[in-house]
């Protein structure tokens, strides 16, 4: 049975699960082909140059794992999805974190350092929370779509149970 859910954007419009998992993938999409041009690496950027709130992408990425078939497929979803611990909110410009040799620490050290230690705490809680949400959804699927490869209520021999075998 479908159900219909009310358009955030327009209240009078309701949208069908289809329709949702449409725009779920459709988010995700967006999101991997920003990926593609802005090629985070292990940078860590500011979360209003998403495509679209930090939020909903986690949403978008839950469902489409959740809804897919192919294990492989959800790996790789998962592991797209995990790049978004590295959007922060008000990190400013793009943060590169190279290695280099610690000199003249003074005041304003101290606080750029104070600054990246918070970015990083930060980017490390939430790809340990992405990682628990995204397996879940995962996990979902997997149990979902196992069901579908249930054993044949008939034996090798023609015989047939009802509540099958094994």
């Amino acid at each position: 049975m479908a159900r219909a859910y009310g358009n955030p954007s327009d209240p009078e419009t309701k949208w069908s699960d289809t329709e949702i998992l449409a725009k779920a993938h459709d988010l995700v999409q967006t999101f991997l082909n920003f990926l593609r041009l802005e090629r985070p690496g292990k940078d860590i950027l500011d979360a209003r140059c998403l495509p679209a709130s930090k939020s909903s992408l986690i949403s978008a990425f839950r469902l489409v794992i959740a809804t897919e078939a192919r294990g492989d497929v959800r790996e790789a979803l998962s592991s797209a999805g995990h790049v978004l611990a590295q959007f922060q909110d008000r990190v400013g410009t793009r943060i590169s974190v190279t290695p280099a040799c610690a000199t003249n620490v003074g005041p304003m050290r101290t606080t750029a350092a104070n600054v990246l230690e918070d970015a990083l705490r930060q980017v490390d809680e939430d790809t340990r929370r992405l990682r628990d949400l995204l397996a879940k959804a995962s996990s979902i699927a997997e149990s979902r779509f196992q069901r579908r490869h249930a054993r044949t209520p008939f034996q090798d021999d023609g015989t047939y149970t009802w509540y099958g075998h094994g």
